[in-house]
C-alpha cells in the first residue's frame, strides 16, 4: 500500500472516530463550529420522517428613506433541460443550500427555550446565503431571487415553514424566524 492511500485511509478512520466519539459525547445533535462541519457530509434525510411543512427562506431589502422591498424566496424552481439528467451542478448547489436551511429549522427545534439562533453556524451560513441572493447572486444562469437590491442599505431574512405547492407567504404558513433589519455591508470595489 503507497503512503498516499495509507494516509487517506487513516484520515478517513480518523474522521469517523471523531465523528463517532462527539456523537457519543454530544447526543444525537450535533452542536459547535467544528461538529457542525462534519454533518455536512450527510445530507439532511429528516423529509421521509413526514409530509408536512417544509422551511423556506425569504429575503428583503429596505433602502435608505426606510422603504422595505417585498419578501422574495430564496430557492426558485429552476427550469429543466434534457441534459440535466447527466450535469447539473446549478440544482445540485441549490439542494445543498435548501439542506442548509433545513439545518437551521432544526437547529432553532432543537435550541432550549429563549435562546438566541443567532449563535447557530447554520445562522451565519444561511445569513451570507440570504446576503448573496440580495446582492445579485445566480445558480448557473439563473438569479437566487427574482429582483436583486444591491442598492439596498439594510437587508432582513425570514425563514417560514410552508406547505409545498401554497403560494409563498401563504396564510397557513408559520413564521420560525424573523431577523432584525442588518446593515448591507460595503461592497468590495
Amino acid at each position: 500500500m503507497d503512503a498516499w492511500l495509507l494516509g487517506t485511509v487513516l484520515l478517513l478512520v480518523a474522521y469517523f472516530a471523531a465523528l463517532a466519539w462527539g456523537l457519543r459525547h454530544r447526543g444525537r445533535t450535533l452542536r459547535g463550529p467544528w461538529l457542525f462541519f462534519l454533518r455536512a457530509f450527510f445530507p439532511n434525510w429528516k423529509f421521509f420522517h413526514a409530509v408536512g411543512r417544509a422551511p423556506r427562506l425569504y429575503v428583503r431589502g429596505r433602502d435608505v428613506n426606510g422603504q422595505c422591498g417585498p419578501w422574495q424566496r430564496i430557492y426558485p424552481q429552476l427550469p429543466r433541460r434534457a441534459w440535466h439528467l447527466l450535469h447539473n451542478p446549478a440544482v445540485n448547489l441549490a439542494l445543498t443550500q435548501q439542506n442548509l436551511i433545513d439545518h437551521l429549522a432544526q437547529d432553532i427545534n432543537d435550541l432550549p427555550e429563549g435562546a438566541d439562533p443567532q449563535h447557530c453556524v447554520s445562522y451565519a451560513l444561511v445569513c451570507r446565503l440570504a446576503l448573496d441572493a440580495l446582492q445579485g447572486g445566480h445558480w448557473g444562469d439563473q438569479t437566487l431571487i427574482a429582483q436583486a437590491m444591491p442598492e439596498a442599505a439594510a437587508w432582513q431574512l425570514e425563514l417560514r415553514m410552508e406547505h409545498p405547492g401554497l403560494p409563498d407567504h401563504a396564510p397557513e404558513s408559520v413564521l420560525m424566524l424573523q431577523s432584525d433589519f442588518m446593515p448591507l455591508p460595503a461592497r468590495a470595489a
